[in-house]
């Protein structure tokens, strides 16, 4: 009982990681793209790149946080709420 749960634990873990490197390489590419444009319309002189990775970092600070607790914490902690309540 135990060693299949822990079997299944770490092949969601697998899961769940492969859907966080995705969706956080997905919504920082919207980002990107998003500050690549404000660059453009604004018309801003100097270095693309150091404004874009500038204002790119606090981003992918809170996306990586939500990110954790959508992805990670919500379902692990679902899993072990039914488990709790169906034993």
């Amino acid at each position: 009982m135990i060693l299949g749960l822990g079997r299944m634990l770490l092949v969601m873990l697998v899961l769940l990681t492969v859907v966080y490197v995705s969706l956080f390489l997905y919504w920082r590419a919207g980002v990107r793209m998003r500050l690549e444009e404000d660059w453009v319309m604004e018309g801003r002189p100097g270095d693309r790149d150091d404004w874009i990775a500038e204002r790119l970092a606090p981003v992918a600070r809170r996306i990586r946080t939500w990110l954790i607790f959508f992805v990670y914490v919500l379902p692990v902690g679902g899993l072990s709420l039914y488990v709790y309540l169906t034993n």
